[in-house]
This record gives structure tokens, sequence and C-alpha cells, in this order.
């Protein structure tokens, strides 16, 4: 235990912060997403995962002057969700200065390498040179989305299979503790079985609360790729839908107690309606909802997924 102290306080130099822009949710993570780590961002399908992933990238690939770390962006794009055409709109919208000037705008967008695997087996292939790359164009954000995307059809009766992902959960967490940089990874959500025990050691309020107690609230979403892969991540953010309110919840976290904010899209990426969280208790830290949410995110006249 010293001696990893020891290595911690050597290496305090390496710690830091990509902010995500979002005052309140930048504030609960004390600075945003943490190097070194993983951070998930799980919900149900047009949510908005995929908006907050091509914000970082855009925020990781900025300038310092900026805010942003200045670097390059690996982005998996499992799902070919990626838009470059999105990315650049959020970056006029927010940031005009640099975006207007055609050069800039071309280069910030050069800054971010899609990759786009067609199977588990491809992005395992590509893992090495993922890790080569994270060190020779100067990466500073890695992003992988979706990986639940990766493993379909290595689902047995809705849960994964434990140990497809073990090798790639070890590798993606060595990647971050190597490499020193944020890794965002994206999760989907899939149907609970009323038999199912869903609780996380770090989402457990009542032992003894019952599958009946659990089966009141409007939701029966739980993330998919299973309980190894949820101890795996250090952040857990989930973004669902109540009443036809998005919320971006911290749900796992070892430094902010459970929050909630309210957020819309807007042209310029997600934008909090509020700065203060809403704090959880009880079956509401895990719960994933998903009332009153369309599939298709709709503003100026256009359809994102």
């Amino acid at each position: 235990a010293l001696s990893l102290m020891e290595l911690r306080v050597q290496n305090e130099h390496l710690a830091g912060h990509l902010p995500t822009h979002m005052k309140g949710l930048d504030e609960a993570l004390c600075g945003g997403i943490p190097f070194g780590v993983l951070t998930e961002l799980v919900g149900p399908a047009g949510i908005g995962k995929t908006q907050f992933c091509l914000k970082l990238s855009l925020l990781a690939s900025l300038p310092a002057i900026y805010g942003g770390l200045d670097g390059h962006v690996m982005y998996i794009d499992v799902e070919s969700k990626f838009s470059s055409r999105r990315l650049i709109e959020i970056g006029v919208k927010s940031f005009p200065e640099i975006f207007q000037r055609k050069e800039m705008a071309q280069e910030m967008a050069g800054r971010i390498h899609v990759l786009r695997p067609a199977s588990l087996s491809e992005f395992t292939e590509s893992l090495q040179q993922i890790k080569v790359s994270l060190l020779q164009n100067q990466v500073k954000l890695l992003v992988i989305d979706s990986m639940a995307a990766l493993v379909t059809g290595e689902f047995e009766h809705g849960a994964p299979r434990q140990n497809t992902l073990g090798w790639h959960v070890s590798f993606i967490k060595s990647l971050a503790e190597f490499s020193r940089i944020p890794v965002v990874v994206t999760n989907q959500v899939r149907s609970q079985s009323r038999d199912e025990t869903c609780h996380y050691f770090f989402q457990v309020q009542s032992w003894n609360e019952t599958i009946e107690d659990r089966t009141r609230h409007d939701s029966h979403l739980v993330a998919a790729l299973g309980i190894n892969w949820a101890h795996a991540v250090t952040i857990r953010l989930v973004l669902e839908a109540k009443s036809g309110q998005r919320f971006i919840k911290v749900a796992k976290s070892p430094i902010s107690p459970p929050l909630a904010f309210p957020f819309n899209i807007t042209s310029s990426g997600i934008l909090l309606l509020s700065d203060d969280g809403i704090e959880l208790t009880g079956p509401d830290i895990n719960a994933i909802h998903c009332q009153g949410h369309n599939d298709i995110i709709n503003f100026g006249g256009e359809s994102l997924q």
C-alpha cells in the first residue's frame, strides 16, 4: 500500500480532467472526465450518448487556450454514428472564433481519427495498433461508441457471457492507465428480467429490497455488458428520460454522491438546464428510465441519431 501511494504521488503531474463545459457536472466530478480511468455513458438509443462523445472529442482537440487538451482523438465508431458534419456544427455554435475560419475547422476535424471495426475480432486485432497510435499521434482522448455493439451475438438470454469481454476490459483499463488519458465508453441498455438481481456493490441502498419493490418503478432497463464490466468502470454516467425530460445521472463515482442533472440537446451540444444536481437515493440511483423519450433528437429542422 505504501509503494502504491508513493507511486501515485510521483505520478501526480499526470493526473487531470477533461472539462465537459457543463458546469454542474464538472463540479460534481471535480473537474470533468478523469484521466487514466474508464468513464461509461449508458442509456437507451437516441438519448444523447453520441452527442456527448462528439462534444468531448471536440473539446479534447481544442487548443489549450480555449480549455481543450490540444491533442488528437481516437474514436472507435462501432455503429457508424459519428458525424463530421454534426461535429463541425457543434464547433461553430460553441467556438465560432475558431470554427468560422475554414482552415481551423479543418484542422480541428482532422485531429479526430475514426476507426470502424466490423466485429469484436476485428476490434481485438486493432487494439495493439491503437496502443501505438496513442503515443505516436499524441492522442488525448479515446472513445469507444459503443462497447455493447461490439459483442452483439455474444449474448445468452439477454445477459452477456462474462468471459467474452474479460481480456478486453483488462486491456482497455491498461490503455487508460498507461496513456494517462480519459477513456470514454458508451454502453447500451437491455430489459431486466423479473428474477434478475441487478444491484452492484456501489448501488445497494438496502439489502432487504425485494424484486417487487423494484418493479414498482416505470423502468425495467439495466445496463448491458454485465457486472464484471460495471466493476471495471470508475465513473458511470446514466442518460435517461423521465416524463419527457432528459437527465444525466452520476450513478457511480468515487468522488461524487449520486446526482441527476436535467439537460437538453441543442445545436451546440448537450446543455444542462440547471447546475444544481438533484441528489438521488434508493432505487433511483441504478434505475434507467425511458419515459416519454423519442429515439430521434430533433432541433433546427434536422434529425440526429
